[in-house]
């Protein structure tokens, strides 16, 4: 325990004073005084070690940035006598303990290891003192982790530690643990029963999967047993308030990727709904309090997800809540703690700045978690988990409060008389006062479309600005959101200015938004970026030959077209894992592996190989002007190295200049702390380099 703790000790760090007024500034009142006794004490002790240094620089140190949280995913047991959190104990990507804390007191009373090189991946608390954690370990030449199938669960005082689920039930050896199971996750934790749970289990064996199985796990001695299986391979489950295998759902990859939902009857599956793959899914979220209706994220019937409350006996469906430019992003639900079924008390949307729109005038949560909100203006307050045993003193939750800003600081709220307390800070360094904030832009592009786009300038001024324009990666599905990123506000705290736009095919913005943007990697996709780039020279926020462009993955693929197709609006073009030739990914990495992987490339990305040399960025490289910076890692099995060395096999050809930084036992994006911080230092030295740099804050 020793070495976790002095390891807390040490990484809090210097923001006594900030911590001071965000807690003052909330009015807090029962409960907070010891806690921020024991913060000073823990920041005293911090600064007699580090003082000097922190006054030795104003800027945040680019490690900061590259650092991971030092608390993730914080939870209160049922009954409310504990706390349980992931809490970092290396610094890499991973490497966390289980930390156990008495609620009360916020003393860390005991840590849950995994052997050997493991660490856990997750958890979630089973009952009032039993909890269930996932294993995850860094294998092989791989920096980054990989799940290893492995379940263990284990009593709050550490006690009764058995492996519940995979191969670690009858394996000594830490190296010959992983799973052929590939993944169990509890579906229903079954409150009437505290000795088990049911677990949706997606087994291995074949390239395209197998079918989905439900199992009752005895969570004390990891005894199971078959309770029912998917109509079709990798599809989810569904259970009611009672345990009851009910519904399965997912893409059916031996019918052209159809989305398929089946309602069980009796012993069978009854096929009740069926969609052409990208014409909508319909997903089960939860059951209402009578099992007789489900909450439905749907979108077979409109652009846009939409919520329904669908009817099981009639089969018909009616409409919630609809947002008309973008899709629901999540429900918060009032559950019955005893069924974990209820009402969708509101839904979560992000046009520009993230919304909650309450639905229910009924909802309990509605009430404290609104008020809670609106003490917290321009911040995301998300409810992690609350309370839910009987005859309790207090009604209890834990939330996080986090914005563009800030990485997140977890809170226990106390319900019943409202009053609120600080338990941790997920990022130790990061001083909010010293970011920057997101703002949301929407831009018409010359075609009349509208695209959504987010700027984060380097300080208050009106600019003109060194400006990053940093594509995300993906591209269909994944988006760029209001939030804390801690690579923007690397760059922004160096004096850039940074453009992340949702260009077409990005996610969130309706499903014509994605398909329509389908064979269009190098046409309108890239000229939404290259229309918004221009946006911010015509408006003054940047200066023509002050612009570089930087992406990871498709991102990077956007970077090093975006150079080639525009070679006089960017300076530098930086491409970090980047796809560089399209028929490369017909013929390496795991897309190719599957056959569903190959379907999907012809469908959404260039269908023959002479539209893929088409829009690849290789094919026009003799048309590079800007600088180039290439990073990636040797083991990336996503976008193999050989698009790097195709890349500057070209470069070399024409005896065009590059930079590059290759690193060992990478993947697909660096997961080394000190591999991200060195990509930081080489990244702005190469913008300096070739766009300048503006005093940072």
């Amino acid at each position: 325990m020793v070495s976790i703790i002095s390891r807390m000790l040490y990484k809090h760090s210097k923001l006594i004073k900030y911590i001071g007024q965000f807690i003052n500034s909330q009015t807090l009142v029962k409960g907070s005084q010891f806690l921020i006794y024991k913060q000073v004490f823990r920041y005293i002790l911090f600064s007699f070690f580090s003082i000097a240094a922190v006054n030795a620089a104003s800027e945040v140190p680019l490690r900061h940035f590259a650092e991971n949280s030092l608390w993730t995913d914080i939870k209160i047991s049922p009954s409310g006598q504990y706390l349980a959190g992931l809490a970092l104990d290396g610094e890499g990507w991973g490497d966390t303990k289980l930390v156990i804390i008495d609620t009360e007191t916020r003393e860390y009373i005991h840590e849950i290891n995994m052997t050997g090189r493991a660490f856990v991946g997750q958890f979630m608390w089973a009952n009032n003192d039993r909890l269930i954690a996932w294993e995850a370990v860094k294998y092989g030449f791989f920096e980054a982790p990989f799940g290893t199938g492995n379940i263990v669960a284990v009593n709050a005082d550490g006690t009764q530690k058995e492996w519940i689920y995979g191969s670690g039930k009858n394996s000594g050896s830490h190296f010959s643990r992983f799973s052929s199971r590939t993944s169990a996750q509890v579906i229903h934790r079954l409150p009437k029963d505290d000795k088990h749970v049911l677990m949706e289990v997606r087994t291995g064996g074949g390239k395209d999967g197998q079918f989905t199985r439900l199992v009752k796990v005895n969570i004390y001695s990891g005894r199971e047993r078959h309770v029912g299986s998917s109509p079709i391979r990798n599809a989810s489950l569904m259970v009611d308030g009672n345990g009851e295998l009910r519904f399965s759902y997912g893409y059916d990859i031996d019918d052209d990727e159809a989305w398929k939902v089946f309602e069980r009857v009796g012993s069978d599956w009854e096929l009740i709904s069926r969609s052409e793959e990208y014409a909508g899914t319909f997903v089960p979220e939860a059951f209402t309090n009578d099992n007789e209706k489900l909450w439905v994220l749907d979108n077979n019937d409109t652009d846009t997800k939409a919520l329904y409350l669908y009817d099981i006996s009639s089969r018909e469906k009616k409409l919630i809540y609809r947002h008309p430019v973008v899709d629901i992003d999540s429900t918060e639900m009032d559950v019955d703690p005893k069924t974990e079924t209820g009402i969708v008390a509101g839904v979560w949307i992000m046009p520009d700045y993230p919304q909650y729109v309450p639905l229910s005038s009924k909802s309990p949560s509605n009430k404290w978690f609104m008020a809670l909100q609106q003490q917290f203006p321009e911040h995301i307050v998300r409810n992690i988990s609350e309370t839910t045993a009987d005859d309790l003193e207090a009604d209890l939750a834990v939330v996080k409060v986090s914005s563009d800003t800030h990485p997140g600081m977890y809170l226990l709220y106390d319900i019943t008389n409202s009053s609120l307390s600080k338990i941790e800070q997920a990022h130790a360094y990061i001083d909010p006062s010293q970011m920057r904030p997101m703002e949301p832009y929407k831009l018409s592009m010359r075609d009349g479309k509208a695209v959504y786009a987010y700027l984060t300038k380097p300080d208050d001024s009106d600019g003109p600005f060194p400006l990053i324009v940093h594509p995300h990666g993906g591209p269909y599905g994944p988006r760029d959101r209001w939030g804390f990123n801690a690579e923007v506000q690397a760059l922004a705290s160096r004096g850039y200015a940074v453009l992340q736009v949702n260009f077409r095919g990005s996610g969130g913005y309706g499903k014509d938004f994605i398909v329509s943007a389908f064979r269009q990697w190098g046409d309108e996709m890239q000229d939404d970026l290259t229309d918004a780039t221009i946006w911010a020279i015509n408006s003054g926020i940047t200066a023509p030959g002050q612009v570089c462009i930087y992406g990871a993955s498709y991102g990077g693929y956007a970077a090093l077209m975006g150079a080639v197709k525009e070679p006089d609006l960017y300076a530098c073009t930086a491409v970090y894992v980047g796809v560089t030739d399209l028929r490369l990914m017909t013929k390496k990495g795991d897309i190719q592996r599957r056959e569903e992987g190959i379907k999907y490339v012809r469908r959404a990305i260039c269908a023959d190989d002479s539209e893929c040399k088409k829009d690849s960025p290789i094919t026009y490289i003799d048309r590079l002007k800007a600088d180039v910076m290439i990073l990636h890692g040797t083991e990336d099995q996503r976008v193999p190295l050989a698009h790097a060395e195709l890349l500057i096999n070209e470069l070399d050809r024409l005896e065009k200049p590059y930079e590059t930084l290759i690193k060992q036992k990478e993947g697909h994006g660096f997961a080394s702390v000190d591999n991200r911080e060195e990509s930081l230092e080489r990244l702005l030295s190469f913008f300096e380099k070739n766009i300048g740099a503006r005093s940072g804050i």
